[in-house]
């Protein structure tokens, strides 16, 4: 028996292994079942996808406890876990080995294994079979090829700026180089709360809630140049990271960490199958390099919070590494921690234990979420979205109605970052898509997430869509703004956050819901409390019109979410924490009686 291991950027119908005959193909990607069906029927050979044997939630508690093994082994100085910190990253891999494990158990024994390209997740048969694995590219000219492609791509993809970034991402996470080069700053004259970011998406979110607190300064510390682009307000200053990262490396506690790393794996790999896979498949190998980098991450973070007068921390994306550790140093020094997520949900508190003194749900589909599925205590969570800056083009009374646009709107998604194709996904959305805005007289705009390459996604709209719908697209990068809105006759996307940004000026949205992005149950819980339309199949696109003159015969104002978070309580949860506000509450409801 004959099997490939197809990998998630590879194609049955394209590459060497095309030309030869298999007795059954694995796509260990997350395929549509139109485009296994297509595939299956072009290279005449069943298809068994690995997405099929995932089970949606219950895996990542599953990981939650298997992680529990390490936890309290990897202490730092500080009393930080830093196995809690750098499991986080490999959950993908251990959601794919328990995946794997299942699927294996359809191989029959001996078969022929081969795989398209090496790496993760094929890697992980030689452990899960017990087997040799062939691969198209273990050739020294097949593997120059393919670095040489991946490099290629990279180029294409990417701006000059962003490539720089990627590179002192890799090669330079402890600052090592970049703190040489920073410029050091005077500390600030005044008690300010403090705004790590990573991200442009955080900082624009981090910049709406100091908006809220116009008498309160707020220091903005950038881990990456990305996190700069944003409108700034006038209570907040900017600066890098990189500046505070000028000291020696923490030697011995490296050397500490690295020694009870070393006594903690063979603990793992006994302790579960899942384990010894990514282990034997190096998915561990990073470890050490990553406690190097981030312990002197860590030093850095010590010298904003001893340096500056840090009087509180607000926190957008506690799940990245670089963000989190300044809501742990805090939290060690009694400096109150208050966090929030920049997009609708964030379903790693399905894995993560909540860091701070108090989290700010946008929304009470938020909320539900996180006491519901991510099980988070309900007491420190605090009703308090940010406000929604209101433009005369952006509709901000809730009797306001909109009139429709011209344009169907994609919201795009990295999509390879979760293990979809997205020539497979723009095919299953914009064909149809481009077929509906065609015969109705509208056209087609694909907004692209930051993550992103226009240059790259129009190369590959090119070569998929004919040149009368070519004509109909036009790629959109950058924030999305309500000039973009006032254009949307409606917006469809798979998981995007954007579909509650739709929603609250007017626009109806509509979910893929035949497609799936993570394990995380998103797409569930925005049904739950009927935020955008499902559909269910790609056929139903067509039927999208007449949904929308249903959507447009009711009455469709934009619509709020959440509490917007009142100045008081801001200032409350930053400067004195979350009991000031229960105690109040209590003190309110004692007056009552």
């Amino acid at each position: 028996m004959r099997v490939l291991l197809l990998h998630p950027e590879d194609s049955a119908r394209c590459g060497p292994w095309a030309k030869q005959k298999w007795d059954l193909i694995v796509d260990l990607g997350k395929s549509p079942s139109t485009s296994a069906a297509e595939s299956q029927e072009q290279t005449h050979c069943p298809i068994v996808r690995a997405n099929s044997f995932r089970r949606v939630v219950e895996d990542l508690r599953t990981i939650r406890e298997m992680f529990s093994i390490g936890r309290r082994r990897l202490l730092d100085e500080e009393g930080i876990d830093w196995w809690d910190l750098t499991s986080l990253v490999v959950a993908p891999q251990m959601e794919d080995a328990l995946v794997l494990r299942r699927l294996a158990s359809e191989i029959k024994p001996n078969a022929e294994i081969w795989s398209t390209r090496a790496g993760w997740p094929c890697s992980a048969f030689p452990c899960l079979l017990k087997c040799q694995l062939r691969t198209f590219s273990g050739h020294p000219l097949s593997r120059w090829v393919e670095r040489s492609s991946h490099y290629a791509q990279l180029f294409r993809r990417f701006s000059a700026g962003q490539i720089k970034q990627i590179f002192f991402d890799k090669y330079d996470a402890g600052y090592r180089w970049r703190s040489r080069f920073a410029p050091t700053t005077k500390p600030l004259s005044e008690s300010a709360v403090l705004l790590p970011s990573a991200y442009e998406n955080v900082s624009r979110m981090a910049a709406s809630y100091a908006r809220v607190l116009p008498e309160q300064m707020f220091l903005l510390v950038a881990t990456r140049q990305s996190a700069r682009k944003f409108i700034q307000p006038e209570n907040l200053q900017v600066r890098d990271l990189a500046a505070y990262g000028k000291g020696l490396s923490p030697l011995r506690e490296t050397a500490l960490i690295l020694a009870n790393w070393e006594r903690l794996k063979p603990e793992l790999k006994a302790a579960a199958l899942e384990f010894e896979v990514l282990l034997s498949a190096g998915v561990f190998d990073p470890f050490p390099q990553w406690f190097r980098d981030c312990l002197r991450a860590r030093d850095a973070w010590r010298g904003v919070i001893e340096r500056e007068p840090i009087t509180g921390v607000l926190c957008g994306d506690d799940s990245n590494i670089y963000t989190r550790l300044p809501v742990l140093l805090a939290a060690k020094r009694k400096i109150p921690t208050v966090d929030f997520h920049h997009g609708a949900l964030d379903g790693r508190y399905l894995l993560k234990s909540l860091p701070c003194d108090a989290y700010l749900a946008k929304s009470e589909m938020e909320r539900d979420y996180l006491v519901r599925v991510c099980g988070l205590p309900p007491e420190r969570l605090f009703d308090a979205a940010p406000p929604r800056n209101p433009s005369p083009r952006n509709p901000s009374r809730l009797n306001e109605k909109r009139m429709p646009g011209r344009s169907a709107i994609l919201f795009s998604e990295p999509y390879g970052n979760d293990g979809l194709r997205a020539e497979e996904v723009y095919r299953e959305i914009l064909l149809p898509l481009c077929g509906v805005s065609r015969e109705t007289g509208h056209d087609v705009i694909v907004k692209l997430h930051p993550f992103e390459s226009a240059s790259e996604r129009k190369r590959l709209l090119r070569s998929l869509l004919s040149p009368q719908d070519f004509r109909l697209v036009t790629v959109v990068d950058g924030p999305t703004t309500p000039e973009l809105f006032s254009r949307a006759w409606f917006g469809i996307t798979i998981e995007s956050t954007t579909v509650l940004e739709c929603l609250s000026v007017g626009v109806p949205c509509f979910l893929c819901g035949w497609l799936s992005l993570s394990s995380y149950a998103y797409g569930a819980q925005y049904a739950r409390f009927g935020i955008g339309e499902v559909l269910r199949r790609a056929e139903e696109i067509g039927e999208i019109p007449r949904r929308l003159a249903r959507f447009h015969g009711a009455v469709n104002p934009p619509q709020e979410f959440g509490n917007v978070v009142s100045a008081k309580q801001l200032r409350q949860l930053l400067t004195l924490g979350p009991q000031a506000l229960e105690t109040e509450k209590r003190i309110s409801e004692s007056a009552r009686l």
